[in-house]
């Protein structure tokens, strides 16, 4: 079994998280795939298939200085299918 994990925290203005946020909702809505951003100093982009049911958790971390708010999506893996 082999775990690869892309994570990267990255500043942006608010129509650029909507921007993001609204990306990502359209393609949940047309394709079975989604493509994330490479994290930073990487190019390209990630191609995920996805599929139902969809796992969902929010968490919020209210700090001193700082709101932290994160999502997490969790799928099945698509089984791949065999050449005939």
């Amino acid at each position: 079994m082999r775990i690869e994990d892309y994570e990267f925290e990255q500043e942006m203005t608010l129509a650029n998280l909507a921007d993001l946020l609204s990306n990502i909702a359209d393609q949940l809505r047309e394709n079975d795939q989604l493509e994330i951003p490479m994290p930073t100093l990487r190019e390209g982009t990630i191609e995920i298939p996805i599929g139902e049911p969809v796992e969902t958790g929010i968490e919020v971390g209210l700090r001193k200085h700082f709101i932290h708010l994160k999502l997490a999506l969790a799928w099945r893996r698509p089984i791949p299918k065999e050449d005939e």
